[in-house]
């Protein structure tokens, strides 16, 4: 019985982590010359209220205060995205809209659930038995398609951006994960979010750093290696020009081995 069990274990984990990336076809095509510029005034809003930073520049989020008025307020403004059609918008407008989508719909996840202490706690499978988390589920319903968090980023902005940056920008709720920016993505600002995005990440040390002689780095780096570089020896080819110069002066010709880690807990604002 317990070998099945471990089977099954093995199986849930390795689902959770391992993704298709097939493109979904209704998303494949935008208009070039759309000037269409979405309102997500609602979402900043949430952002200005309840997102804070610690000394470190690490981000957090108060769950806790928000109200219901404001928990509709942020239902709203998730449907008015549900009528949104991306084909419609340009490239860069729509790429904003998908990250501003993704990281409403988790924050709006945590919250339908508050209070846990990890989002991999929500929607697990067989009623919890197995902590996979809420990404596989359908959560949306966008120009007639239905939509996971996973297939938010896995089958539409991976697949179709190719932008390892990405990967900071779109927050999971855990505190390993790269900060939820306090400013909403919109196609003149994105270019400049994702570089800040990135260079925030990688120079703080749930991101980049030594532990004695050992490299430790974000488990981002090692579930998305193929978006980031051929090898781990690229990846630090990668990464080191955009830490700082300590960092930098170590990296350069490191050979030893690379240990990856993440905090799942959850990112939010200590309760006093």
């Amino acid at each position: 019985m317990f070998k099945y069990i471990l089977m099954a274990v093995s199986l849930f984990a390795f689902t959770a982590t391992a993704h298709a990336n097939t493109p979904i076809s209704a998303f494949s095509t935008n208009q070039p010359n759309s000037t269409t510029a979405l309102d997500h005034s609602d979402w900043q809003y949430f952002l200005d209220t309840h997102l804070n930073y610690d000394e470190f520049g690490q981000s957090y989020f108060s769950y806790q205060q928000v109200t219901p008025q404001e928990l509709a307020m942020l239902n709203n403004y998730i449907q008015r995205m549900e009528k949104v059609k991306p084909h419609q918008l340009s490239a860069i407008e729509e790429k904003a809209f998908w990250i501003n989508l993704y990281n409403a719909l988790t924050v709006k996840v945590v919250l339908d659930a508050y209070p846990v202490d990890s989002i991999k706690d929500i929607d697990g499978k067989f009623g919890g038995l197995f902590a996979t988390g809420p990404w596989e589920k359908e959560r949306i319903m966008v120009s007639g398609v239905g939509l996971s968090l996973n297939n938010i980023e896995h089958d539409i902005v991976r697949p179709k951006y190719n932008d390892y940056r990405i990967h900071f920008a779109l927050n999971c709720a855990a505190k390993g994960c790269p900060n939820l920016s306090n400013q909403v993505f919109t196609a003149s600002n994105i270019e400049q979010q994702l570089n800040e995005a990135e260079a925030t990440f990688v120079n703080h040390q749930r991101g980049v750093r030594f532990d004695g002689r050992q490299l430790v780095l974000s488990k981002i780096f090692d579930w998305y290696l193929e978006d980031f570089a051929q090898n781990e020896t690229a990846l630090i080819q990668l990464i080191a020009p955009k830490v700082n110069a300590t960092t930098r002066a170590r990296l350069n010709g490191y050979k030893g081995k690379i240990k990856y880690e993440y905090d799942w807990s959850l990112n939010e604002v200590a309760q006093p």
